[in-house]
């Protein structure tokens, strides 16, 4: 089964961050890449770019807009995802749990419903 793990952070959370500590957060995320490659689990990763950069494209009376920005206005954000392939949510969930993000934001886990791949 195919889920999404969304990682959830809050900007402000980080604005105080040393240089050193970012540093000690990316290696750790770094060696969760490697723990979830090393167990053959991981489908694709990624990190986002910043809300602000976003681009939404949406139908509003019949036409296709597009509008910058987010589309959730909030202090909460997907700063990046795993698509993993595990047995079943208690392997989802366990996962998420060992991810470094869940120590200072929140880890979304998402069953992917239906995928063409």
């Amino acid at each position: 089964m195919k889920y999404l793990l969304m990682c959830q952070v809050k900007p402000a959370d980080f604005a105080q961050v040393t240089p050193e500590a970012e540093q000690q957060i990316m290696q750790s995320m770094m060696a969760y890449n490697q723990q979830l490659i090393q167990a053959g689990v991981l489908l694709g990763a990624g990190q986002l770019a910043p809300p602000n950069t976003a681009q939404r494209v949406f139908a509003a009376k019949g036409r296709i807009k597009t509008q910058e920005g987010p589309a959730l206005k909030g202090d909460t954000q997907i700063g990046g995802y795993y698509l993993i392939d595990v047995p079943g949510e208690p392997e989802a969930t366990g996962w998420a749990a060992k991810c470094p993000a869940a120590q200072f934001g929140a880890i979304e886990v998402r069953q992917v419903a239906y995928s063409p791949m």
